[in-house]
């Protein structure tokens, strides 16, 4: 699976078009020397944050360990997506895409625990609690009754960043080389990890796993 095709997928799995800024960094980090590939694991010190504050990064991490929750799989925070993301927003991001993201962010963190509120904000929800929430989002933002252009801008601008936020997570650890080599197509050691390699020459046409 190269990284076109994670895009691809990204999108198919949450039913809206991937944001230009997430496209952007996703497709140049595989051409560019920047120094922001997602880590193979965690390290083993806790990660400072380069670019989000450090609220703003616990909620990055709470969201993505949700949307993909460690199972008999490895789940986000496992092979790094909250840091990567971090790490590509504040350095392939374009200063006014960086502005729009964090504005965006602070909107649906205040939102998340303003709908939360009893259970003292998002962060306070246990791990059941908070799937379900995300489950209601994502039905409420793919409603196709909603005419979200008369909601007004604050509305699209949640929705919009709730989705650049769980595309983000699915395209990051689909894109890491602990997920690729071992949850994907199987590339025999020592078979060289290959990320932006094309589908006819890695896999003769096969599809990846998924």
């Amino acid at each position: 699976m190269n990284r076109r095709e994670i895009l691809r997928y990204a999108a198919l799995a949450t039913g809206a078009a991937v944001s230009a800024p997430l496209a952007s960094a996703f497709l140049t980090s595989c051409e560019s020397d920047a120094a922001v590939a997602t880590p193979e694991v965690v390290a083993a010190e806790p990660y400072s944050p380069t670019f989000f504050n450090q609220e703003q990064y616990d909620y990055i991490t709470k969201f993505a360990d949700t949307i993909i929750p460690r199972t008999d799989t490895p789940g986000a925070s496992d092979v790094g997506v909250p840091e990567t993301i971090d790490r590509m927003v504040g350095a392939v991001y374009s200063e006014e895409a960086q502005e729009e993201t964090k504005a965006g962010l602070n909107k649906l963190m205040a939102k998340m625990d303003a709908d939360n509120a009893a259970s003292q904000g998002f962060k306070g929800l246990d791990e059941g609690a908070m799937l379900i929430y995300l489950q209601d989002q994502d039905l409420h933002y793919k409603n196709p009754e909603t005419d979200w252009e008369t909601l007004g801008e604050e509305e699209m601008t949640l929705r919009d960043t709730y989705f650049a936020l769980k595309q983000a997570t699915i395209a990051y650890y689909f894109g890491s080389e602990e997920v690729a080599t071992n949850q994907l197509a199987y590339l025999p050691i020592p078979g060289e990890y290959i990320p932006c390699g094309d589908l006819e020459e890695l896999t003769g046409g096969v599809a990846w796993a998924i």
